[in-house]
């Protein structure tokens, strides 16, 4: 482990450590204390054996020698000191010890108390108390207590009071003055569209990054505080919590934002830097750069920079660049780059590029391009390039370019183009790959295995000047098909060929048509290592009975070329029958004009 992450989990620790504390409260114990003309010490002696705590003050102001009554009756700790006090002292706690001492010097003052549930009366946990001039915020304990340090000389005092699920409320206390209150508040009636909203987990802290290094009474208090947000110019952070807006800083949009290892601000207008991390609770825009992650809860425009991941809930316009990984959960405008991996649940107006994959759920307008795979769930209208794979579910408009596969499930305009296999349920343009496949087709497909399942498939048998039998199956579509023939002379010498060419078919009238075609054969007289090679170009007429049958004769051109090898038992080294008319160019390489008749069936 790094040693910046060691700092990360540390600072993590002591946030659940100081939530602990916070939630033990001393002053918030329960005790039960009854004295008569009883010395102060033994009265505090036993206030604290009953909430297992010290008391630590200095004797000079605390006369623990004087003589009190007191009843009380399962009050809290603070209840009970204040009435012997008579709030002449405030109270500070540590881990063991409640301090008593005299009040700070004129620079602050405390408001403490209870939040209760209005309709049963009982304590409530995790509410957010503030004072929004201030911005100083508390949140309950489980015993429902808060308390918060105020700053003096302010004519007036409000302090909100919000949890989820609760209405919000107001109290107006007096200023300048040490005191503890009782608030209660009231269930808010929620109808269940409602509820289903709220808890349809958008929000950033939902987020697996905010849970790793928010705390969950961060997490809440953003909750509860949904709906007010204030604007300071700067903020400064050192981990969420710490910082210059304290507990508030979740409800704080910054122009600018400066966090040295994470931050967490409810909104970004021109600049955030962050060592480790930021996370924005609503919009961010212009520039966010992080060392690790960003995650923003809303829209982002501008620049977002991070070393691992980015992630954004809303829309993203501008460019998203990460070392590992990007996700738009909503409409991309502009440019996603990641070292491994983009992903946009909206639609995609511009480009995806990565290491890995790119994966779209909407429609693409644009390109991705991708080391291993492209994916999109919608339409793509552009190109989509991939080492590996593209993948497309719905239409695509426009090239998709791999090494190994091209995929669409639906219709192809444009181009496909790999090294290896390309299909699609319908293309309407070119196929170029070593095998190309499709359901229909209305274009042309260059391979050396093309086939159409509702194309172009002809099976015929057929003669010509050098082979008594051939066979050769036609496969592709109308406009330009593959063809493979294998062909035989068994009488006296033995001939055997074998052939691909390309060709198309077309139509005269409703009987006739002609194919031009174009085939390269190998010619095998008894031995495989030098086999001698004849190209063709022939024209075809066709006369066609119904729609499976035709009958078709053409003239033809041959350049051959003959390695001349010795003759081997059974077979002939001579192509031509003999006195058959050609033109010589040497010793190995002839032309002439030949011919071919066949039957084509299906």
């Amino acid at each position: 482990m790094t040693p910046r992450l060691r700092f990360v989990y540390l600072f993590s620790l002591l946030l659940c450590v100081a939530n602990i504390c916070q939630a033990q409260s001393h002053l918030s114990k329960t005790v039960t204390v009854y004295a008569t003309d009883e010395r102060l010490e033994d009265v505090l002696k036993e206030i604290s054996k009953q909430g297992d705590f010290f008391f630590s003050y200095n004797s000079k102001i605390i006369p623990d020698d004087s003589l009190i009554s007191l009843t009380v009756k399962e009050k809290t700790v603070l209840e009970a000191l204040n009435f012997i006090f008579k709030q002449q002292f405030e109270f500070k706690e540590t881990p063991s010890h409640v301090i008593i001492q005299n009040h700070s010097a004129g620079q602050y003052w405390y408001v403490s108390g209870y939040v209760k549930d209005l309709a049963t009366g009982e304590n409530v946990r995790d509410v957010s108390v503030f004072e929004k001039e201030q911005l100083v915020a508390s949140m309950t304990n489980e015993q429902g207590y808060f308390k918060l340090r105020l700053k003096e000389k302010v004519p007036s005092i409000s302090l909100n009071v919000s949890k989820s699920l609760y209405r919000d409320t107001i109290i107006n206390i007096k200023p300048g003055v040490d005191q503890e209150v009782t608030v209660k508040i009231a269930p808010k009636r929620i109808e269940l569209q409602e509820a289903i909203i709220n808890s349809s987990g958008k929000y950033v802290e939902n987020t697996w990054f905010a849970r790793l290094f928010l705390s969950s009474k961060q997490r809440l208090q953003s909750i509860n505080l949904n709906k007010f947000f204030v604007d300071m110019p700067v903020q400064g952070s050192i981990f969420p919590g710490l910082g210059s807006q304290g507990k508030m800083t979740s409800q704080t949009t910054n122009n600018l934002s400066l966090n040295l290892i994470g931050g967490y601000t409810a909104g970004v207008e021109g600049l955030e830097l962050g060592g480790v991390f930021n996370i924005v609770k609503n919009d961010a825009k212009y520039v966010q750069a992080g060392g690790l992650v960003n995650v923003v809860g809303g829209s982002f425009k501008g620049f977002q920079g991070a070393g691992f991941h980015n992630n954004v809930l809303g829309t993203f316009a501008g460019v998203q660049a990460s070392g590992f990984s990007n996700i738009t959960r909503r409409n991309l405008v502009g440019l996603q780059a990641a070292g491994v991996y983009n992903l946009t649940i909206g639609k995609v107006d511009g480009a995806q590029y990565s290491g890995i994959i790119n994966m779209s759920i909407d429609t693409v307008t644009g390109a991705q391009m991708a080391g291993v795979v492209n994916s999109s769930i919608k339409p793509v209208r552009g190109i989509q390039a991939a080492g590996i794979v593209n993948f497309g579910v719905k239409e695509i408009k426009g090239v998709q370019m791999a090494g190994v596969l091209n995929f669409s499930t639906q219709r192809v305009r444009g181009a496909q183009i790999s090294g290896l296999v390309n299909y699609a349920t319908d293309y309407r343009g070119l196929q170029l790959g070593l095998f190309n496949f499709a359901d229909t087709a209305s274009g042309a497909a260059i391979g050396i295995f093309n086939f159409v399942l509702k194309g172009y498939h002809k099976l015929s048998v057929y003669t010509n000047e050098y082979g008594t039998y051939n066979v050769s199956f036609k496969s592709g579509t109308k406009w330009l098909y593959n063809i493979y023939s294998v062909g035989a002379r068994n009488y006296t010498d033995k001939v055997y060929t074998y052939g691909l060419g390309w060709g198309s078919e077309l139509s005269l009238s409703k009987r006739f048509s002609i194919n031009p075609e174009l085939a390269a054969e190998g010619i095998y007289m008894g031995s495989w290592e030098d086999i001698n090679s004849l190209v063709k170009l022939r024209v075809n007429l066709n006369v066609h009975f119904g729609k499976y049958v035709a009958i078709y004769a053409g003239p033809t051109y041959n350049t051959y070329y003959d390695n001349n090898i010795t003759k081997v038992a059974g077979y002939s080294n001579e192509l031509l029958p003999n006195n058959y008319k050609r033109n010589t160019y040497d010793s190995n390489l002839s032309s002439w004009i030949g011919w071919n008749v066949g039957v084509t069936i299906f």
